[in-house]
């Protein structure tokens, strides 16, 4: 069983400790029991969890060793019938997929890097809505819509500026939502691509490893 760490009880970031309310420790079960059933679905070592208030853009992310860090007001109730859920799936989807914890590098290596990070963005959100599945039981038809339905908003909040784009991920969140797609072509009766395609290099590497792959042995895929 997989534990986690109460800011109530001693973590202090920055303005000073938060304590958790009854309905946010809920929560916080709750996201720790999907939690299990993923690790244990893929035979990956468990996540901890720590909430609190932290810098930067983003409302959650996935450190060394399996520390799994959330801002606290991700663990606040949404409107009737919508959930965080695709934000705790993406993070444990770079988990269950070995992409360990990069710091941005410095200028000279910046565009590397930043292509191969948004490669592993676009690659966990389409490992979520598996990882939906996994964890809340779901159907892929349901657990696609909710991964698309999520992607809109955070596009919508980029675009009214309430929050930022995180680090690692595509300036142009059209990019993320129209990838999303493209691994889920049964589901374009529910979806709406964005209007700006994601860039030609993009659809290029995509289609480049969809054939490499498809030409693997199934073993070794």
């Amino acid at each position: 069983m997989t534990r986690w760490l109460w800011l109530a009880a001693l973590v202090a970031l920055h303005a000073g400790c938060t304590i958790l309310t009854a309905g946010q420790r809920a929560h916080l079960d709750d996201w720790q029991r999907f939690a299990d059933r993923v690790t244990a679905h893929y035979g990956v070592s468990d996540v901890t969890f720590l909430v609190g208030e932290q810098p930067g853009a983003g409302g959650g992310a996935i450190r060394p060793g399996g520390l799994m860090t959330f801002q606290t007001q991700m663990l606040e109730p949404l409107p009737a019938g919508q959930s965080r859920d695709f934000l705790l799936a993406h993070e444990l989807a770079h988990w269950v997929l070995g992409h360990a914890y990069r710091r941005p590098p410095d200028e000279a290596a910046t565009s590397p890097w930043e292509a191969q990070q948004e490669r592993r963005e676009l690659d966990a959100n389409a490992e979520a809505v598996k990882i939906l599945m996994i964890g809340r039981h779901w159907s892929e038809r349901r657990a696609f819509f909710h991964a698309h339905a999520y992607l809109w908003s955070y596009r919508r909040g980029v675009e009214a500026r309430r929050y930022g784009i995180p680090v690692g991920h595509p300036i142009d969140p059209c990019v993320e939502i129209n990838d999303l797609i493209r691994h889920y072509p049964a589901y374009r009766d529910i979806s709406d691509s964005c209007p700006s395609w994601p860039e030609p290099r993009w659809a290029e590497h995509a289609a480049q490893r969809d054939a490499m792959s498809s030409a693997l042995p199934p073993d070794v895929r």
